[in-house]
């Protein structure tokens, strides 16, 4: 089954990297289908979504979506790289029952995302200073960190974790598609 999935993720990218897009980072026309499959492997480690209130930055998201697609394309890329470092604590997730195949899986996805938008932004001038986004994101991100250490790394707090991480895949998805239709220099 891994194998297969694998095989389909690898065929559908060489499909996508042979067409070309008239997008600033060509790359974002792919990123629907990776989002997808991130998704489903979220949802596959573990049951129902937590009902727990969690923080969210969505007032950064409202902002993200009328900002430049350079901006944008920064944008995923530090909440990726945040993802991961959250996600790749596995040495804390004794209590939890996660498949760890999945979670390989799921975190081997998202640097794979990472690694190709760092591509796309490594063609963008570097700015003389820190965004407001890049503070306000790595700020919500050590909140994140704080719930799951003050919750001793509980089940609770990781499925808490795994509600906030679906909410930034599915916004950072619309972010994505928005910048490749709607590209704004």
């Amino acid at each position: 089954m891994r194998t297969q999935m694998w095989t389909y993720i690898f065929v559908i990218y060489v499909i996508l990297q042979s067409q070309s897009s008239a997008s600033t980072c060509e790359w974002l026309g792919r990123y629907r289908i990776i989002t997808t499959e991130s998704l489903n492997l979220l949802k596959n480690m573990g049951g129902k979504y937590a009902d727990l209130e969690t923080p969210f930055p969505s007032r950064l998201y409202t902002l993200m979506d009328k900002s430049k697609v350079e901006d944008q394309v920064k944008f995923l890329v530090l909440t990726l790289d945040h993802i991961i470092h959250l996600m790749d604590a596995r040495e804390h997730m004794n209590s939890v029952n996660w498949d760890q195949n999945t979670v390989e899986d799921f975190l081997n996805i998202l640097h794979r995302k990472s690694s190709d938008l760092k591509e796309c932004v490594a063609r963008y001038a570097k700015p003389a200073h820190k965004e407001s986004y890049e503070i306000r994101i790595k700020r919500h991100f050590r909140t994140l960190k704080k719930i799951l250490k003050k919750k001793q790394y509980s089940a609770e707090a990781w499925e808490q974790i795994r509600r906030v991480v679906k909410s930034h895949l599915q916004r950072m998805d619309i972010i994505a598609s928005n910048a490749r239709v709607n590209p704004r220099v």
